[in-house]
């Protein structure tokens, strides 16, 4: 108890203290914040700390934005102040050069407080000093990124390079750290999993997160102490040649947005390279992880650790949305990749996401936070009067606040199996009951088609695509609505598309779609491919954002069958122009596959897509007995058909978790 105290002073101070630095023998002090003084700050910039400021201004309607691209003298100090509509935006600097010493010296010290385990294996340091190699080629290959977010950022290749080499001094250091904090700490790790989603760890101005970095070092760790290679690693060097041929550079840019630190920025052969093994090393270092923790893994322990997380996240939401030095102290603590939700109400009247980036990702971590209580609750035998059960509450109204139809659906659905199935009633009529609900889910789906009408289900997915593509030149977007819905009436595709210049607008993946849909490639009695996605479209409501997917995907023959490579999304957001049939205010919004499933099209193509699916798939089917991991698998593995927790660190991190948690604990209880 006294070293976590010890820790927690540590931490507050390594917090504040940068943000109270300022000169204090001039005579600069702070205004309280008007109209009449926003030319004062502008004018008074790299001189005012932060504390300084807010201990002055704390009831003024303000945002306070990180400005990563401040001059380090300006680290902690307001370097200007802009008034946009009715709130004041504050520029606090935060030198990305600084934020990588801070912000790993904080996230360092935390890691501190996870319990030793009682043996250690040893670890070979010297092979992890190749990481800083890899580490600084992302420097080369993303030169625009951070070109744009810090100011001393340099990728000239020469001695006199003092910023590349200081980097890769503090990478080096970083490894070292590494080894001395994990090597006795590694196998209790899987049982803190759940605060990946508390501190997410992403640096801010950089597009690095210090999972992916700990996850490499724990893979170059596989890989010495394992000394040999598997199918699933001669099957990813296969597919890296592939992405390494079809690369072409090009001036493609992407910020990450609420992606950043896991998302490629580039397009050209050195980002692909230092994404390509940085992810192998990541995978399978987590893997590694899992694999090596089976005896130390411990499932009650895993559902407090989920609760006390989801309780948190709604305590620092709540916060963020009231008061913005805590907002902008989330987003730095914390490592976010995208600030949290400033306001407590919801967006667009539904949902709200707080503290996370995405209220998908949140919204299925609450409801596999729910599964696990409950499974822990069944069969675990746990006290329901526990201490532990009041956090329950935050995590139901977290669910509820997120407005995760898809996981509150999936996770009732699952848990009426879960009790079903242990009731003895279950057990003597079992024939019976799965009879009957394979009866009813028939008459269901034909008494749904029926009423909606089957024509129109099939074929609305085709025709967001269409309204999407580039067809038509005349700015009347209403017009050009007009020409495609009566070609639609008419099921005339063929005219639209086989038009000289609509062939050429049209994206390679809308064209092999209309070829599955025309009359040549049906088969009597057997649903149309097309025509059935755009039966599960409307039930998920996903119609709109995979009609665009299908608008914007355009992949040459390499790419399709082998994807773009991991985390490479500038292809498809910028290689191929569409028109988009939406409202103006959403033209700029960052449209992405609304699908892990067609994430992982993008990433690995229909190769890798089939490979993974496929695989996890088995595992369900091999494992006979309904366990938390077969319950979490299934759970991950619907919604992620609609949404894109891949593309997160820490929802990937969980899925992996449950995938591999139903291949290593099978058919056994993981704790004994």
């Amino acid at each position: 108890m006294k070293n976590k105290l010890t820790i927690s002073a540590i931490l507050i101070l390594l917090l504040l203290i940068p943000f109270t630095f300022s000169d204090r023998n001039d005579s600069i002090t702070p205004q309280i914040l008007s109209d009449s003084t926003v030319g004062f700050y502008q004018t008074s910039t790299c001189s005012i700390s932060l504390i300084e400021f807010y201990l002055q201004n704390q009831n003024a309607n303000i945002y306070f934005n990180s400005n990563d691209y401040a001059d380090i003298k300006c680290f902690g100090k307001i370097t200007g102040v802009d008034k946009v509509n009715n709130s004041y935006m504050v520029s606090i600097g935060t030198n990305t050069s600084i934020n990588l010493l801070l912000q790993s010296s904080l996230w360092f010290i935390i890691f501190l407080l996870i319990p030793k385990n009682k043996t250690e294996k040893i670890f070979s340091i010297r092979f992890s000093l190749l990481i800083p190699i890899l580490l600084i080629t992302q420097y080369f290959g993303e030169n625009r990124f951070y070109s744009k977010t810090n100011i001393i950022h340099s990728n000239d290749l020469s001695i006199s390079n003092y910023y590349l080499f200081a980097v890769f001094i503090f990478y080096f250091l970083f490894c070292v750290v590494f080894y001395d904090v994990f090597k006795d700490r590694y196998l209790n790790l899987i049982n803190y999993l759940p605060y990946v989603f508390l501190l997410v760890g992403t640096f801010s101005g950089m597009n690095l997160n210090i999972y992916l970095i700990i996850g490499s070092l724990f893979g170059i760790q596989s890989l010495v102490i394992n000394k040999k290679f598997k199918m699933p690693d001669f099957i990813y060097f296969i597919f890296s040649i592939f992405w390494l041929i079809n690369t072409n550079n090009n001036e493609f840019f992407f910020d990450g947005d609420k992606l950043r630190g896991f998302s490629n920025s580039s397009y050209n052969i050195t980002s692909q390279i230092f994404w390509i093994v940085i992810f192998y090393l990541f995978i399978r270092g987590f893997l590694f992880l899992v694999k090596e923790s089976k005896a130390y893994f411990d499932i009650e322990k895993f559902m407090k650790n989920s609760l006390i997380v989801s309780s948190l996240l709604i305590l620092f939401g709540i916060l963020g949305s009231q008061s913005p030095i805590i907002n902008f102290f989330n987003f730095y603590i914390f490592g976010q990749n995208k600030r949290g939700m400033r306001e407590f109400s919801s967006i667009a009247g539904n949902t709200w996401r707080g503290f996370s980036s995405s209220a998908e990702s949140i919204g299925e971590f609450f409801a596999f936070t729910l599964l696990i209580f409950v499974y822990c609750l069944v069969s675990k035998k746990i006290n329901v009067l526990n201490p532990y059960s009041l956090l329950l509450f935050p995590v139901l109204y977290g669910l509820y606040r997120a407005n995760n139809f898809a996981a509150i659906s999936s996770t009732s659905l699952i848990l009426l199996i879960f009790f079903l199935i242990n009731t003895n009633f279950y057990k003597v009529y079992r024939f019976y009951i799965l009879s009957g609900i394979a009866a009813f889910s028939f008459i269901s789906v034909i008494s749904y088609l029926y009423l909606q009408d089957y024509e129109y289900l099939s074929t609305e997915l085709v025709y967001e695509a269409t309204l999407h593509q580039d067809f038509y030149g005349d700015p009347n977007s209403y017009k050009s609505f007009l020409q495609v819905e009566q070609k639609m009436q008419e099921r005339d595709l063929n005219s639209i598309l086989y038009n000289s210049e609509n062939f050429q607008n049209a994206s390679t993946s809308y064209r092999f779609l209309v070829d599955i849909f025309t009359q040549n490639f049906n088969i009597p009695f057997v649903p149309n491919v097309v025509a059935v996605i755009s039966i599960i479209s409307m039930l998920i409501n996903r119609t709109e954002m995979w009609g665009i997917f299908i608008a914007k995907y355009s992949p040459n023959l390499l790419e399709a069958m082998f994807g773009s490579g991991p985390m490479q999304l500038n292809g498809y957001l910028y290689k191929h122009d569409v028109r988009l049939d939406v409202p103006k205010y959403k033209l700029e919004a960052l449209f992405l596959p609304h699908s892990s499933i067609l994430d992982i099209l993008i990433f690995f193509g229909f190769f890798g897509l089939f490979i993974t699916v496929g695989s996890i798939l088995y595992l369900i089917m091999k494992n006979y007995n309904l366990g938390i991991f077969k319950i979490l698998t299934i759970f991950m593995l619907v919604n992620l058909l609609k949404s894109d927790s891949i593309l997160y660190i820490n929802s990937l991190l969980f899925f992996l978790f449950c995938i591999m948690g139903l291949y290593y604990y099978e058919n056994s209880d993981p704790n004994e």
